[in-house]
């Protein structure tokens, strides 16, 4: 399967887009429809679109993925072993990130912003991408740079002290999994089922609708644990943010066979279909759930992934059919990059609070906070620019 261009266009765009709305958060009197909806509001905020539009994108992209990596000859074994890999880097990442947000000042040893730095730099030390071909004296420490780092993630674990909503003392736990962790879930699940049913559009299709199923249990309070020891509802995501995964990986097997068969016209009528069920599938849920992304109901699956299927129809007919791409050299590196892109904002963040820079409040409002937002999301971009300049892209 030849690379599609639209794909690693989308990857960019809702990885800008992702930074931009995590900004949102330090500007004020801004659109209600920018903005993410409460828990428990029947609402679709724009925020609460771009999430599963990355979960959609990495469903995308695991069909080309293993086909590249099968076509290399590399064994089933090896590539569960990268899947678990991957997981584990990823959990590791969301679960500091989560208990940051729980970080008590009173009692740690560490300010936040210390802990969030050096936190984030050993990420940096340990899923670096180090050049392959080096001395072996340089080989030799890219390795102990990476056990440093280890090191010193074991020793922030240990260092750890919150606070919960309540004001209790607590420790490093999960408490969820953020977002990074979720995201590491659900490649877990999505990828080793892929491993499984491989290419079969038909057993995708099953494995979606099992997804979604178990949301809709999950969503009526209905508990599918199996055995006594599990949590009533054991699945990180809910199955929901699966079936999102389930339908990138749908619509890369329609595009592959498709594209196949030279065919874009059938292509984009059966991906339209599939968004308009999907959206109408979401409208009919509603009469039962409300539309609410932090409660991760059915309606806010099915209606998200229609509008990222109707994203992705433009994107391919702009970037892969008429190939407008002048614009997207300036954005492709949160697509090739994009760990990196998420992880700098809490190095920036992190140094704002320790400098104490403080914007005017003309610049933090409206219109004019909307525009800084999107400065800092380019701004964002270039630091990752040149990071990668000087060989520094985390990679898992």
């Amino acid at each position: 399967m030849n690379r599609i261009i639209s794909i690693d266009v989308f990857r960019s765009i809702t990885m800008v887009l992702m930074i931009w709305v995590n900004d949102f958060w330090t500007i004020n009197n801004i659109p209600k429809w920018l903005k993410h909806a409460k828990t428990g509001e029947d609402y679709l905020g724009f925020s609460d679109v771009i999430f599963p539009w990355f979960l959609f994108v990495l469903g995308m992209s695991i069909p080309f993925s293993f086909e590249n990596r099968i076509k290399k000859g590399e064994p089933i074994f090896t590539i569960w072993s990268h899947i678990i890999l991957r997981t584990i880097a990823l959990v590791v990442m969301g679960l500091f990130h989560m208990n940051m947000e729980m970080y008590n000042h009173d009692t740690s040893y560490l300010s936040k912003p210390i802990y969030v730095i050096i936190s984030t730099i050993a990420f940096f030390m340990i899923w670096n991408i180090y050049p392959s071909k080096l001395e072996k004296k340089w080989d030799i420490a890219s390795k102990a740079i990476r056990l440093i780092g280890v090191i010193i993630l074991i020793i922030m674990f240990l260092l750890f002290s919150g606070k919960d909503y309540e004001g209790n003392d607590i420790g490093f736990a999960i408490h969820w999994w953020g977002i990074l962790g979720l995201i590491g879930w659900v490649y877990l699940i999505a990828a080793s089922v892929f491993i499984l049913i491989r290419f079969s559009i038909i057993g995708s299709f099953i494995a979606f609708f099992i997804c979604l199923g178990l949301n809709i249990i999950s969503s009526s309070g209905i508990p599918y644990n199996i055995f006594s020891w599990q949590s009533v509802n054991w699945i990180p995501g809910g199955g929901g943010l699966q079936a999102l995964a389930f339908g990138g990986i749908i619509v890369s097997l329609l595009l592959k066979k498709n594209i196949l068969n030279r065919n874009i016209t059938n292509l984009y009528i059966t991906l339209f279909c599939f968004a308009t069920l999907s959206l109408l599938s979401g409208f009919l849920l509603r009469n039962y759930f409300v539309l609410n992304k932090n409660l991760g109901t059915p309606t806010w699956i099915m209606i998200s992934l229609s509008s990222a299927i109707f994203l992705f129809i433009f994107i391919h007919w702009l970037t892969d059919v008429k190939k407008i791409l002048s614009w997207y050299k300036y954005i492709k590196i949160a697509g090739t990059a994009t760990l990196t892109c998420y992880l700098i904002p809490y190095f920036v963040y992190s140094f704002r609070t320790i400098t104490g820079i403080v914007l005017p409040d003309f610049l933090l409002t409206g219109i004019i906070g909307l525009v800084k937002s999107i400065l800092y999301s380019l701004m964002i971009i270039s630091i990752c620019w040149g990071l990668k300049k000087i060989k520094i892209q985390l990679k898992i």
